[in-house]
């Protein structure tokens, strides 16, 4: 089983730095590239070249395109590389994610054929669970309940924005229709039919 994580740099290169020297010694990660999205700030670029080892791939996209861009620069560098990945992870660098926590993601998607994405329960600070890390898909509804903050203030009690509840999230494990970008698993292969973002 091989395995890559692709983290997303735009002017956050102390987040990118702490997160990739936290992550870096993981046995279960084969690969990390990190990808520049053409950052603004003096030196951001440089700093994160640094990490640069045989393990730790630092690329600069030729453009800021957003998160889909510079993640499928990542994804397209890696589709590249001559060793063939099983396993792909797509990251924030603001995040903090133990060991056994890439494993359990990992050992998901290998025992199961039947799923694709495999994303953790996400927490804030203060061990409160992060409302918006999974959710259902859109609907007409909610997306007029969402189109203004207005709405989304008068209606969020009464339609709950197509999330789901505590209650869901008590699960050991939650079937979702849709999971949060800043941290997923998802089976390369799976990736590249879809034709990445």
């Amino acid at each position: 089983m091989k395995t890559a994580v692709i983290i997303l740099n735009y002017n956050s290169e102390n987040d990118t730095i702490r997160y990739v020297n936290e992550i870096k010694n993981y046995n279960c990660i084969d690969t990390i590239i990190v990808v520049d999205n053409n950052s603004t700030n003096i030196n951001s670029f440089e700093k994160i070249k640094n990490l640069e080892n045989e393990k730790i791939h630092v690329i600069k996209s030729d453009k800021n395109g957003g998160y889909s861009y510079g993640n499928n620069y990542g994804l397209r560098y890696l589709e590249n590389l001559a060793e063939k990945y099983d396993y792909i992870v797509i990251s924030n660098p603001d995040v903090e994610v133990k060991e056994n926590v890439f494993e359990s993601c990992f050992k998901e998607l290998e025992e199961n054929n039947n799923i694709a994405v495999v994303a953790p329960k996400m927490i804030d600070k203060n061990g409160n669970h992060i409302r918006r890390s999974s959710w259902k898909i859109r609907t007409p509804k909610i997306d007029m309940i969402n189109s203004t903050r207005l709405n989304e203030i008068l209606f969020y009690k009464l339609f709950k924005s197509g999330e789901y509840t505590e209650d869901d999230f008590k699960q050991a494990k939650l079937n979702v229709e849709a999971v949060s970008g800043a941290f997923f698993t998802i089976k390369f292969e799976v990736f590249k039919k879809i034709r990445f973002f």
